[in-house]
């Protein structure tokens, strides 16, 4: 079961006066933002937060207080801008000012990483980033809270300053589960980049304007008009998500920076295991409308960089029932089931047996498929309670990457998107919220 890990908590700074308040963030009211940008209003209009330009390298200070519960920080800090300044065609760069004494969030004119001391834990957060901006959207400067439960409960800590600096940089969560800006978080290895969030990060610091890759535009639509804050996904044919967004209020959607590739465009419902809540301010009074995983009208779709392509329909309508919600993988053959709200590491060259969990699941009837070649199902399905299980064989060849897992039960469809991942590192998770 996964508990909560983080949420990043933003504040303005505004008429160069003093304010902490709660990140307003409707990402959906402009589709030309992606699902992971940081945005609010100002009066009635959308701004999109980022450090403006002249803004790099960030310079910060380590409390020596973190370097005392972690003595390590500096190091996984160090290597979390590395990677996420390698994200290509970006201009972006970090610099440690070293330790200093007395360091906390808070509106001082400075970017600074300290503890929490246990300030979160009633929320059950382990960690939380808060960004300052203007009226412009421009980020002042921003500071990092790391909860001591993050060290005393074995989590990872390198992912965990992964995450938080993709919030520096003007991220919000992602519902991609592969992805680093997922708001959950295990103990195993750390998990790199994942394609949703370098394109994220490289739409909102192109080195060149506007960013490479081209554009998807189109509109979720169901029984009552337009659907609002349904997550679209560009998944190419490895069935990897690649970009993903979200619908506006009307249901419009625009995903940027998507690469040259074949890929196919679906819309799912944010409705667990990643939810509105799990995004920061306004979003989180979003209706969540339930509807069944659909893909665009027309099939496959070559894009090439540079191009515009629209009118990218996705048909909603209809209720649903079904809602995979977990994800496992076991040794083939055995009995033991272990189910979480957390990406799945497989390997290349391995047999294994996959398993699905959640809603609306029915025996015999409840099916789901990984959409990549190098997948082979070879056993039949099983059916236990409210998950469905079956044993695959995974090509030796198969590239690394993220995939997704499409699950279907009778006229009903539903996706988990980046539940899957081949790396070449085991890993063991149990999860908690970033």
């Amino acid at each position: 079961m996964a508990l909560r890990l983080h949420f990043s908590r933003s504040a303005m700074f505004r008429h160069r006066t003093f304010s902490l308040l709660i990140l307003v963030v409707i990402l959906a009211a402009a589709p030309a933002f992606g699902a992971a940008r940081l945005t609010y209003f100002n009066n009635g209009t959308l701004i999109p937060v980022a450090w403006p330009d002249g803004s790099f390298p960030i310079r910060y200070a380590v409390d020596r207080g973190v370097v005392q519960a972690i003595p390590q920080v500096e190091a996984l800090l160090d290597l979390a801008g590395k990677d996420w300044a390698a994200v290509p065609d970006t201009n972006l760069a970090f610099q440690s000012l070293g330790i200093v004494d007395g360091a906390s969030a808070g509106k001082d004119g400075r970017n600074t990483v300290s503890m929490a001391n246990d300030l979160f834990a009633d929320q059950k957060f382990i960690a939380l980033t808060t960004n300052w901006y203007d009226d412009n959207g421009r980020i002042l400067e921003a500071d990092i809270q790391i909860d001591p439960s993050a060290v005393s409960g074995g989590y990872n800590l390198q992912q965990v300053v992964e995450h938080e600096m993709g919030h520096v940089l003007g991220l919000d969560h992602s519902a991609v589960l592969s992805s680093v800006m997922y708001p959950y978080i295990g103990t195993g290895t750390t998990v790199a980049l994942d394609s949703d969030d370098r394109v994220a990060i490289s739409t909102v610091y192109a080195k060149t304007k506007p960013a490479a890759g081209a554009t998807l535009e189109g509109r979720v639509y169901g029984d009552d008009g337009g659907i609002y804050a349904a997550q679209v996904v560009a998944v190419n044919d490895e069935g990897e998500p690649v970009a993903t967004g979200l619908s506006d209020k009307n249901g419009n959607f625009s995903l940027q920076g998507v690469p040259n590739g074949t890929y196919r465009i679906y819309a799912e419902p944010l409705d667990g295991p990643f939810s509105v809540q799990n995004l920061a301010g306004s979003w989180q009074s979003a209706k969540v409308t339930s509807f069944p995983t659909q893909y665009a009208d027309g099939g496959a779709l070559q894009v090439e960089n540079g191009r515009i392509y629209g009118n990218l329909n996705i048909n909603g309508s209809g209720s649903v029932r079904l809602n995979p919600r977990w994800i496992g993988a076991w040794a083939a053959g055995s009995d033991t089931a272990s189910l979480q709200a957390m990406p799945v590491t497989v390997h290349a060259g391995t047999t294994m047996t996959l398993g699905i969990g959640g809603d609306g699941f029915t025996s015999g009837m409840t099916t789901f498929d990984v959409p990549n070649p190098g997948f082979h199902r070879i056993s039949d399905f099983k059916w236990a309670g409210n998950y469905v299980s079956a044993t695959f064989q995974v090509d030796p060849s198969t590239p690394a990457g993220s995939f997704v897992v499409m699950v279907k039960s009778g006229n009903e469809s539903a996706a988990l998107t980046g539940a899957l991942r081949i790396e070449p590192s085991t890993r063991s998770r149990s999860a908690k919220k970033l």
